[in-house]
């Protein structure tokens, strides 16, 4: 099969998921560059609690079968014990470090053609070696480092209406992540061999054997959180405004060689229009699917003011909420004691939820990648403009202004909820959501909002006591790999 992605809110019919495991013991909890240290400490045991409860509301809808656990996937792989059939897959995953990682199995004794699929896939992914013991009064190196953040499968790669995308994850520690979630597409039987359309892990690796290229591939990042498939014409990614903080974690280098070979690889032309957004360099902020989720045809969760909506019907436009938000709390704060650079300004607000378009029959005509002159001043807007989505249909993070005595309490809920992950919801079918527990104000309102939509609708409340110790939810959680077709309205033919 050839994963396709149609949209992210039709009915789901087969997904992929990392059930955290071991890895996370493989932690030192300082910030540095070792493979074992790193922010976020969790209990793994409590992330399989949390995690469970995903995979059985994915199960409910999808069936048992369709749950792809990533592990038993590259299992799979390595199930021919056939040395040079291993061999080249651990050669092109490891890149260089392959032959270090046999000699030290066969120092132990341990044939790479014999070794246990189970147990090579417990060192790709919880690290190796695992026991820091002394070799001449030495610690050893971790030559294959623990993948801590595998289970955010939605990171490492994504799926659009023309196959798959291997992404360049911004965090060195997470580049071998890659490796292993594109070796699965790669070589799992499963899969097509056109399945992946653009591998950035051989661009960047091309570009780092090239004296000439040296360091550009800093310029080149793209995390799958900031792919939204809005529908099978149209396609939003989200980007950073400025690629020397990469908080945003995708630059505009990346983005236009991904539009490049979108269009390239949609022989049939159906894919109309790829919209780029402006999110804020903010950590909170770090994907569009951290404030922007499509739940429903013409519906999605967003988060207030970032994208020039919802009016507060005062003297004041959506983007002057947020600049004088931060501007009153910057203006207020003990900047004796407060290190101001980590608190956002006006300017990381200034370009906020803007939009560019890039249209097929308009680049055709221009012979180049070039965006569209003249479009809507805000994403949202754009959306509205071309009917992807229906200003009647947006459920806010936070709950409905209206709620509020004023747009800045609005706004504080919204900060609050939204860093809980509020609007990272996984869609399973229109109008179907899964959600973290902990976001009530905001799950309360969607539930609200689309029963009024939709008699049918759920919202299915998952725990998130351990799992939401770093910046994920459900929707990073889950990589959909087929959704069913979507249904031709006949009033809209």
């Amino acid at each position: 099969m050839k994963p396709i992605l149609n949209s992210e809110y039709n009915e789901l019919e087969m997904v992929l998921v990392h059930t955290p495991g071991e890895e996370h013991n493989q932690l030192i909890p300082w910030d540095g560059d070792h493979a074992l240290m790193g922010s976020y400490p969790r209990v793994y045991e409590e992330l399989q609690n949390d995690h469970s409860q995903l995979k059985a509301l994915l199960q409910k809808y999808v069936g048992k079968k369709n749950v792809l656990e990533f592990s038993t996937l590259l299992e799979e792989v390595f199930e021919n014990e056939d040395y040079r059939y291993r061999f080249n897959i651990l050669k092109d995953t490891l890149y260089g470090n392959a032959e270090t990682y046999i000699d030290h199995l066969q120092a132990r004794g341990i044939k790479l053609e014999t070794y246990s699929p189970k147990e090579l896939v417990r060192d790709l992914i919880e690290g190796y070696p695992r026991i820091l013991n002394l070799n001449n009064h030495r610690l050893p190196q971790i030559i294959i480092p623990p993948k801590r953040e595998l289970m955010w499968m939605r990171d490492s790669a994504a799926v659009t209406p023309v196959g798959m995308v291997i992404c360049n994850m911004s965090n060195p520690r997470r580049k071998l992540e890659t490796s292993l979630v594109r070796a699965a597409f790669k070589y799992h039987p499963m899969f097509d061999e056109d399945s992946i359309f653009l591998d950035m892990v051989e661009v960047t690796r091309k570009i780092k054997e090239d004296p000439a290229w040296s360091g550009l591939t800093d310029h080149l990042l793209l995390e799958g959180g900031n792919i939204m498939v809005l529908n099978e014409e149209c396609i939003a990614i989200g980007v950073g405004r400025y690629e020397n903080l990469y908080a945003n974690r995708t630059t505009r280098a990346a983005f236009n060689l991904l539009v490049e070979k979108l269009f390239e690889a949609d022989k049939s032309g159906k894919l109309k229009r790829i919209y780029m957004v402006h999110v804020p360099d903010l950590n909170g902020f770090i994907h569009l699917d951290m404030v922007f989720n499509m739940i429903g045809p013409k519906s999605a969760i967003v988060m207030p003011y970032i994208f020039g909506h919802p009016d507060p019907i005062v003297e004041i436009s959506p983007k002057a909420v947020l600049q004088n938000f931060v501007h009153w709390l910057r203006r207020n704060m003990g900047e004796n004691r407060t290190d101001m650079s980590k608190i956002p300004n006006k300017v990381m607000f200034e370009h906020a939820g803007k939009v560019e378009v890039y249209d097929r029959d308009y680049i055709k005509q221009k012979g180049s990648i070039v965006r569209l002159p003249h479009p809507s001043r805000y994403f949202l807007n754009q959306l509205f403009e071309d009917k992807i989505l229906d200003p009647d249909s947006i459920s806010w993070i936070g709950g409905p202004l209206k709620n509020y005595i004023t747009p800045y309490e609005h706004l504080k809920v919204a900060l609050f909820e939204q860093n809980n992950m509020a609007g990272n919801v996984m869609t399973v079918a229109p109008h179907k959501v899964i959600s973290y527990q902990r976001s009530k104000i905001t799950s309360d309102a969607l539930l609200k909002d689309l029963k009024r939509r939709d008699e049918h609708a759920e919202v299915h409340l998952m725990s998130s006591n351990e799992i939401r110790t770093d910046n994920g939810g459900p929707h990073c959680l889950a990589m959909p790999l087929k959704r069913a077709t979507p249904k031709v309205d006949q009033a809209e033919k």
